[in-house]
């Protein structure tokens, strides 16, 4: 039986082009769309795509089930929109979850002008430090920092996101900054540990990524507290950059280790695959993807062995 899932995966894998552009997308690895594809071709029993090094061929049935894919989704998408109520006219509840520093900050902000726009909406926002889940019992949507646990869930990218290590003038008048990733043992650390049994710092190097454990004499489960902390010299703290950036302009924080690469941890909004989401859903995930650009500075940018420009 053709499973509507599968024929959005395939059109989307054909219009990347690649796996690794396809992953990309998806926020997923490109081990995960490699097994997407092949349970795919094994239902189908036809092989749809050939590997070529400038990217993926699709074979003469990956071109007829791309064709026909794309109609009949363009079909299902002409049928839901004659059944979308118009955004002014969302009715109905949205229950959101999001981890504690992201929501307070600008979360519960957002929900406010959004239910202000949409007076016949209800929204239930829960704020946690637990590892999230879209299949948490009760919630619509989960929205979180980084990397994704589930590859299972559907995942959209609210705002592109990295973690640097900051410290305060005054902390680096006292102490120095680091020279490299084995001076940080030397220095006091302001740890964030949400119900984690050891607490890590992710970096790349020479193109890998690289965990290190981190102790230190300040631990909090609420990273605004910690960046609190931070501001007030106690430390050195690993922050997002949606959160101390303004304090980085400000001249309050400094970025230290700037020429040492951080992986993305994007705010990402998490949904379960299997269950097609409401309208009101949809327009406040776009919502909050628009909102959460203006509202927070852009990523820095980074030149090729250069540290970031902010």
């Amino acid at each position: 039986m053709a499973d509507v899932g599968d024929l959005e995966f395939f059109v989307t894998l054909a219009a990347a082009g690649t796996m690794t552009e396809a992953a990309r997308h998806w926020g997923v690895s490109v081990s995960v769309v490699s097994r997407r594809l092949k349970a795919l071709e094994e239902r189908l029993g036809t092989p749809l795509v050939h590997r070529r090094a400038r990217g993926l061929e699709l074979t003469a049935e990956g071109q007829q089930y791309h064709v026909r894919g794309s109609e009949i989704l363009q079909q299902l998408k002409d049928l839901e929109s004659t059944l979308n109520p118009d955004p002014k006219d969302l009715t109905g509840s949205i229950r959101v979850i999001s981890t504690v520093g992201l929501g307070r900050v600008h979360i519960a902000p957002l929900l406010h002008d959004f239910r202000r726009r949409h007076r016949s909406v209800e929204i239930s926002l829960e704020l946690t430090s637990l590892p999230l889940s879209a299949s948490v019992p009760g919630f619509d949507i989960a929205i979180q920092v980084g990397r994704v646990r589930d590859s299972s869930l559907a995942i959209r990218q609210l705002l592109p996101n990295r973690r640097v290590v900051v410290a305060s003038p005054d902390y680096l008048d006292a102490h120095g900054a680091p020279a490299d990733l084995d001076d940080l043992k030397n220095h006091e650390l302001l740890v964030v540990r949400e119900n984690e049994g050891e607490s890590i710092w992710r970096f790349v190097k020479s193109g890998r990524e690289t965990a290190i454990p981190v102790r230190g004499g300040l631990i909090c489960n609420d990273g605004i507290a910690v960046t609190e902390w931070c501001l007030a010299g106690a430390g050195l703290a690993m922050r997002s950059i949606w959160h101390v950036a303004p304090y980085v302009r400000e001249g309050r924080l400094v970025h230290v280790l700037p020429d040492v690469e951080t992986p993305e941890a994007d705010v990402v909004a998490l949904f379960d695959a299997g269950v097609r989401t409401s309208p009101r859903v949809r327009t406040l995930l776009s919502f909050l993807r628009k909102q959460l650009a203006q509202r927070c500075i852009p990523l820095p940018t980074r030149q090729a062995g250069a540290a970031l420009h902010w």
